[in-house]
């Protein structure tokens, strides 16, 4: 996975035009994503050097600005070879809010063709966002339900993106085992199995899968003989369940439930493994204690006796690697020679955070992608 912080600047010059040019407008290709034209809420948003400016209303002195947040991230959306441009937007339309949107930038003959924009929310505080398995990974905080916009963004989220006929589409996590997949669908009689890439048997295709309709279509567009048998590429989102009680699908090992199905790819073979989107942080099994539990100042317990909860962590002992995590986590104190309950070796340092402190699930979220921060614990009496 191709990964990206966001590093935030000022300053806008943009055009926006009406929803009526906007299929003009997305036409034009350009040779930089950050002067091509996206679509955000019905309306083209034309960027110069990542960044537009227009009046809110006709006439009125306050200004709509969007711009580019970060840097693009680049990958290979279409699987045509070229390297197509993923990018993150702000767009504040001269009100009290400041909305967070994901677009994408097509890359054809060498020139680009913004997409639709995807919006997140508004006022979140953005992670990081990459390229995988055919997918827009997205991870970024929002508040909880009822928290009022003043307050920071503390609650961890993903959005999964896809490509699908040249429009992003947002799809929903489908739950434990969830997967973004590429594998071979075979359909005729009595037969409706697929075999992803990554498994050694085929799976039996749920009837009651969401994208069926949409698979056998596509799969009778390719391969119209129905005694054919012929297996065929797709890429599609599900999850793996269990088989049905009776029926052909009953004699496989497992069933697949495919919720979207996101591209037919005729001639093409397996390059990739798949996208668990329930582990799309990749990092958060580090982090052993529940999160959830604590309020948006970071305290846990019954009303009159809420505390501060503290967490334990081990890193080389390194005056770099020091500076570092002090510079992410402000609360930190580093205890050398003591293994704590975590169990640091003898060229580790023992660090004890609070999270008592701003933005503390962010904070506790970047140290936890710290490829030296193998665990985080909840610290109880160190």
């Amino acid at each position: 996975m191709v990964a990206v912080f966001f590093v935030f600047f000022a300053g806008v010059a943009l055009i926006v035009v009406d929803a009526g040019n906007a299929a003009d407008r997305l036409d034009q290709a350009v040779t930089d994503p950050l002067n091509a034209t996206y679509l955000l809420q019905g309306q083209a948003v034309c960027l110069t050097v990542g960044r537009s400016e227009s009046p809110a209303a006709p006439g009125s002195a306050t200004k709509a600005k969007t711009a580019v947040q970060g840097r693009p991230v680049f990958g290979d959306l279409d699987r045509d070879g070229d390297e197509d441009a993923v990018l993150f937007l702000t767009h504040d339309p001269g009100g009290s809010g400041t909305f967070y949107y994901v677009a994408a930038a097509i890359k054809k003959d060498g020139r680009y063709r913004g997409s639709n924009a995807i919006l997140l929310g508004d006022r979140i505080s953005p992670r990081d966002m990459g390229i995988r398995d055919d997918a827009i990974v997205v991870n970024y905080a929002d508040r909880r339900p009822g928290v009022p916009m003043s307050a920071n963004p503390t609650v961890g989220q993903t959005a999964v993106l896809l490509l699908k006929d040249s429009r992003l589409v947002e799809i929903s996590p489908v739950g434990e085992r969830g997967n973004v997949v590429e594998g071979w669908v075979t359909i005729g009689h009595e037969v409706r199995s697929f075999k992803p890439c990554d498994a050694e048997n085929d799976l039996w295709l749920m009837g009651q899968s969401p994208a069926l309709k949409e698979i056998m279509a596509a799969y009778r567009r390719e391969i119209p003989d129905d005694k054919d048998y012929r297996p065929l590429f797709m890429v599609f989102a599900g999850k793996l369940i269990e088989t049905p009680p009776d029926g052909f699908g009953a004699d496989y090992e497992a069933a697949f439930l495919a919720t979207h199905l996101i591209r037919v790819a005729v001639g093409a073979n397996c390059t990739r493994v798949s996208l668990n989107i329930d582990s799309a942080n990749g990092y958060m099994h580090k982090i052993t204690f529940d999160i959830s539990k604590l309020n948006e100042d970071g305290l846990y317990g019954p009303p009159g006796g809420k505390r501060a909860l503290s967490y334990a962590f081990c890193i080389p002992d390194a005056d770099g690697i020091k500076a570092e995590v002090a510079a992410i986590d402000p609360s930190v104190n580093f205890y050398a020679g003591s293994p704590g309950r975590i169990g640091c070796n003898s060229k580790q340092v023992l660090c004890i955070g609070s999270t008592h402190q701003e933005d503390f699930e962010g904070v506790i979220q970047d140290l936890a992608q710290l490829p030296y921060v193998q665990r985080i614990d909840e610290s109880v009496f160190e």
